[in-house]
């Protein structure tokens, strides 16, 4: 595409010298000065660790001996942008592109200039000379530098990043010495197609030969802000140890702490950032933002208008301010920001990308496609479109099933299983908790369920990659990962995710995570003890230890969790403050709570409003906490003795330990020593109580039951721990099996039900129940659970035909006939089928 020629450096600039007639006269000058000439890599390395205005006085002294020298402009420009000098840096390059031959670099920083400097058809004129330039010049030995800055401009120009990629970027990435600009370039481009494992790449392997470089520690921290925060924050960190001043790196820290809303010390970082560049358009954009979020919005308004002020059609601003609205879910606000971009620049793509995800997570699914379907037509490099695009076809797929206030969205393979008791558990939720929290919701709420993990997190997060979450809700719209993908207990997750539907109307989707979380957790577990979250050993010792949130630091909680049980932790600290509250407030305080924050008010602010002062909150919470936790295990510690101080009050009182109890009794079972197992373990469970988790004694002493032919202590032991843990499948299946083996019909419906909350593609619990119900003739019952069966296609399909035929016969002849039919198609020898099918004959005769 581009014609190249082979030319040098030093050949040009000795010809323009020529040309201009004034080579010796600069010679002269040079000699003159050449005590005062700046060491460019000196000043290079004052611009990298952040002394810019030490920078651009060396850079403007080495302008000044050395005009011919390219690298000083450049320092001069580059250091003027970094300070918000848009006008300056603009006057100076214009002035040098006029009278001097320079590169591309160069030329690609004289568009930015202009762009800042509120002069976009400069700037337009500007990338056209580049074409030329480009064109013109044809094949050339390029020095690594000039093929990454070639590479980005061929990107403005729309070439296929593929090629740029290929033909510029890892060119110059395997010189002998790569410069850094190739692997920030390539880190970049794959940030801007939310490739952020390639990009993460890219820019370890920049570091690698450029460790000194804050740019690439930036980008690299940048490319975990959909990842590990704390990765996140470590690299900011090696950044700023390199550059403290470092304004992209501060604006990082501060979208983080945005996210945790932490909008205090976010504005802290911001402030920092605008030291060096008081005009820096991204920090004022979010700065925005946060006044936005916090509903100061003449505040929000001046700070936008601030960052627009020196280029008024910058379409990054509304982007960036809508883009941190909707990660507060508030997508109505985040999508006007968007087409706000979007009127500023029709075609720039992350605004309409993020206006796609917005419209479709407020369920206007007609022109958040079309904006998915655009995204992916004009950048099919962009990993979001692709993923939504893709994912569209899928959902096209699935079967819905309405009723007066839901949509629920499932799997053809899946809807005639459990897709009714989907419905059967939401619409009774729905007029309990709209009436509960006096909530009206205009629209029927969308219900998607998944049964690819990876089509969940592409809907809910934009792209997979995000584990771990068993349903996302939106407002309207909410998501879960099937049941057949996991071992939750399904039912729990709808009615939570509803749950999260109805707070999130209340206070117009402008509410802190960790509360929303906390009401579903607290409601789940009102609507049935065994779901939620109940208190562990781990939680015990962590509350304990004083690793936990205070109320007004709550927000924090999610977003500084590293692990998967530093999450289920804060979802169990949500649930503990909202008990907190209910139990010693009432449900009013928080209502009224809820009302305030759709008002605009900050969450402590409407504590302290509505609930009490947010001190006296804070210190009563945590003493309630700490009790709490203190009651679990009875008498019992839970150290586990690794330490000189734990050794020692093991042996002061040797009996107290939780774990070294349990693990006396390892030999006994390993012995199959079951009396004394059964004594021993009767006596620790009467000391510690229920213990959920890993802890749990109870699992143990049922097994144990089970050797000695104690069904009903088995039994009795099972239940207490279906009781508490309505996600554990084991103890059902075995309840089931007793059930079904001392012909208990009702424990049979009950734990096949519950099997079902949890499992609801088994086979098992389903032929149960068909079974128990087909044997009381109970036809409303019997035959939804025998079409089940049939949808699961099990082995002894024929004998559900002909029992499906029985529970037909007194109301619906023909379906009876039908499915007798089926029975002898599965079956052809099935003698009773033949008897049935005979008296069916008979009767239609008659």
């Amino acid at each position: 595409m581009f014609r190249q020629r082979t030319t040098n450096l030093s050949s040009t600039l000795f010809l323009i010298g020529v040309l201009s007639g004034v080579l010796n006269s600069t010679i002269v000058a040079q000699e003159k000065d050449e005590e005062a000439l700046p060491d460019i890599q000196s000043v290079e390395d004052l611009y990298r660790t952040g002394q810019y205005d030490e920078a651009l006085e060396a850079a403007v002294t080495g302008r000044r001996i050395q005009s011919w020298n390219e690298v000083w402009w450049r320092l001069e420009a580059i250091s003027l942008l970094k300070m918000g000098r848009y006008e300056e840096a603009h006057e100076l390059l214009t002035q040098g592109l006029s009278s001097r031959y320079f590169g591309i670099r160069l030329q690609l920083i004289a568009r930015e200039a202009a762009l800042y400097a509120d002069n976009p058809r400069r700037a337009d004129q500007i990338l056209d000379e580049i074409d030329n330039n480009i064109r013109r010049r044809g094949r050339y030995s390029y020095d690594p530098d000039s093929l990454v800055a070639i590479g980005e401009a061929a990107i403005l120009l729309g070439i296929e990043p593929r090629i740029v990629l290929e033909n510029f970027y890892k060119r110059a990435q395997t010189e002998q010495d790569p410069t850094a600009s190739a692997f920030l370039a390539s880190g970049n481009l794959a940030l801007a197609k939310s490739d952020f494992k390639l990009a993460s790449k890219n820019f370890q392997e920049g570091l690698q030969h450029h460790p000194g470089d804050p740019n690439l520690w930036y980008g690299l921290a940048s490319s975990f802000i959909e990842g590990s925060r704390s990765e996140l924050l470590q690299y900011a960190e090696n950044a700023l140890g390199i550059n403290e001043k470092h304004p992209e790196t501060r604006v990082l820290i501060a979208q983080h702490l945005v996210d945790a809303e932490s909008y205090d010390e976010a504005i802290e970082q911001i402030d920092i950032a605008l030291e060096v560049n008081p005009r820096f358009p991204e920090a004022l954009a979010l700065k925005a933002a946060i006044a936005y979020l916090r509903s100061n919005d003449d505040e929000g308004d001046s700070y936008r208008k601030k960052a627009l002020s020196t280029w008024r059609t910058n379409p990054n601003v509304d982007h960036m301010i809508g883009r941190n609205l909707s990660r507060k879910y508030w997508f109505n606000e985040g999508a006007a920001s968007q087409r706000l971009a979007l009127a500023y620049q029709v075609d720039f793509l992350p605004a309409k990308i993020q206006l796609a995800q917005d419209l479709l997570r407020l369920g206007r699914e007609s022109e958040g496609w079309a904006l998915a379907d655009e995204v992916h037509n004009a950048d099919p490099y962009n990993i979001s479109a692709y993923n939504l695009v893709t994912l569209r076809d899928k959902i096209d797929d699935f079967e819905t099933m309405e009723t007066d206030h839901f949509r629920v969205r499932i799997s053809k393979k899946e809807a005639p299983v459990y897709g009714q008791r989907a419905l059967d558990l939401l619409e009774p939720a729905y007029d309990y908790l709209t009436e509960r929290y006096g909530v009206e919701i205009d629209e029927k709420v969308t219900v998607e369920i998944y049964p690819n993990p990876a089509d969940f997190e592409v809907r809910t997060f934009g792209m997979p990659g995000n584990p771990g979450y068993l349903g996302v809700c939106f407002g309207p719209v909410f998501t879960i990962n099937s049941p057949a993908t996991s071992l939750a207990n399904w039912e729990s997750v709808l009615y939570h995710e509803f749950c999260h539907t109805v707070t999130l109307t209340l206070t117009r989707n402008r509410m802190p995570r960790w509360l929303s979380e906390g009401i579903s957790v607290y409601e789940e577990r009102e609507r049935n003890g065994s779901w939620g979250q109940m208190m562990t050993v781990d939680y015990r010792n962590r509350i304990l230890e004083g690793r936990m949130q205070k109320i007004s630091e709550m927000s924090a909680a999610f977003l500084s969790a590293q692990s998967g049980e530093d999450t289920q932790f804060a979802y169990f600290q949500s649930y503990l403050v909202v008990k907190f509250i209910y139990d010693n407030y009432g449900l009013e305080p928080m209502k009224a709570t809820l009302r305030a924050l759709a008002d605009g008010t900050e969450m402590n602010a409407a504590l302290s409003q509505h609930v009490a002062p947010l001190a006296d909150l804070d210190k009563q919470f945590l003493e309630d906490a700490k009790s709490q936790a203190a009651k679990l295990g009875g008498s019992y510690t839970f150290e586990s003795s690794e330490s000189i101080m734990e050794k020692a009050i093991a042996v002061i009182t040797p009996e107290n330990n939780y774990f070294d109890e349990m693990g006396a009794l390892k030999p006994v079972i390993e012995a199959e020593d079951w009396e004394t197992a059964r004594v021993e373990l009767e006596a620790i469970i009467e000391k510690s109580g229920y213990l959920p988790g890993e802890e749990n004694a109870h699992k143990l002493l049922a097994y144990v039951y089970e050797q000695l032919g104690e069904t009903e202590l088995e039994k009795e032991t099972l239940t207490q721990i279906a009781e508490n843990e309505g996600h554990t499948i084991e103890p059902i299946e075995r309840l089931l099996f007793i059930a079904l083996e001392q012909d208990d019909p009702p424990s049979v419906i009950r734990w096949a039900n519950q099997w079902i909350a949890i499992r609801p593609m088994a086979v098992e619990p389903w032929r149960a129940l068909f079974s128990t119900h087909a044997r009381f003739q109970y036809g409303a019952a019997a035959i939804p659970a025998g079409q089940v069966l049939i949808e699961l296609d099990t082995p002894d399909i024929a004998k559900v035909h002909y029992t499906l035929a029985q529970q037909h016969l007194r109301r619906d002849p023909e379906a009876a006939k039908r499915h007798t039919l089926m029975a002898l198609e599965e079956a052809p020898r099935f003698r009773l089928a033949y008897e049935l099918l005979d008296t069916l004959n008979r009767r239609h005769s008659k």
